[in-house]
């Protein structure tokens, strides 16, 4: 399975199942078919509201704690000290799991200062609750701010990234501080598919849209997390790994015009 180095000295599998929008059966049925499959790495959070239905799913697999990576998010809600310890303490609970490999600030909130919230992760990873700590849906600005502030290391910034939506400028100056990107929504809803470029690039190499896509992103080193509860849309988008695209190919991709934002922060705390 391809993987990331971290900066923590920590790797995290570079395809990973994204849990958001499932939910009961759909979501344990997807998380047991996935680890069966080969998926070691599964995303979840709090504001899914599915931890115990995940825990479900990775129970019916039968894989040990120590064969996949498991992330999840604190919400924007509780970003207090306290409040940060104690959901993640309920999250570990529901999850029925002794740690989590990845553990992020879901949302960058205003209310609270970074310096506070990023007190408490680090304390979860120095009990040895969480492997590594990260954010997500933080801008340039602000994923250097919290950088400095983190005593650990900031290991990824989980945003939205696809081939309509190339964050350059974000992707540039995350890596420049060494913070990974993991991309939500890689395939944009269902977005990408009525692309002409990314149709054409899905016809030459005899792989799907979805597969297309996936791999352009795994090949900057980006890690993909997409959704899925199908076997058939497992079993496609874990065999995007495989797939090699031309250099022409991923400069076309790169060339995309068209832009498609769907989660837009400025209703949250901090512009994209």
């Amino acid at each position: 399975m391809h993987s990331i180095l971290l900066k923590s000295g920590n790797s995290i599998p570079q395809i990973g199942l994204g849990t958001w929008q499932l939910s009961g059966e759909d979501c344990s049925n997807a998380v047991n078919s996935a680890l069966v499959m080969g998926y070691d790495h599964i995303d979840t959070a709090v504001a899914y509201a599915n931890h115990k239905d995940v825990a479900r799913g990775i129970k019916d697999s039968g894989k040990k704690r120590n064969s996949f990576f498991l992330t999840t998010k604190i919400p924007l809600e509780t970003s207090t000290y306290d409040e940060v310890l104690k959901s993640a303490k309920k999250s570990l609970d529901e999850l029925r799991v002794d740690y989590v490999d990845l553990l992020l600030i879901h949302w960058p909130n205003k209310s609270v200062p970074f310096s506070e919230t990023l007190e408490a992760f680090n304390e979860l990873r120095n009990r040895g609750l969480t492997k590594d700590i990260g954010i997500s849906n933080f801008n340039a600005e602000i994923t250097a701010e919290a950088v400095e502030l983190s005593q650990a290391p900031l290991v990824v910034n989980q945003v939205e990234f696809h081939p309509l939506l190339f964050q350059k400028d974000l992707y540039e100056s995350c890596k420049k501080v060494g913070v990974e990107i993991t991309a939500y929504s890689p395939l944009a809803r269902g977005k990408i598919f009525e692309n002409d470029i990314l149709k054409d690039i899905a016809a030459k190499n005899n792989a799907s849209i979805a597969q297309v896509s996936i791999s352009w992103l795994m090949s900057k080193g980006i890690i993909v997390i997409p959704k899925a509860s199908s076997l058939d849309h497992l079993k496609n988008n874990l065999a995007a790994r495989n797939l090699e695209l031309s250099t022409e190919d991923l400069q076309s991709i790169d060339s995309i015009e068209e832009t498609y934002r769907m989660v837009d922060g400025s209703w949250k705390h901090y512009e994209f």
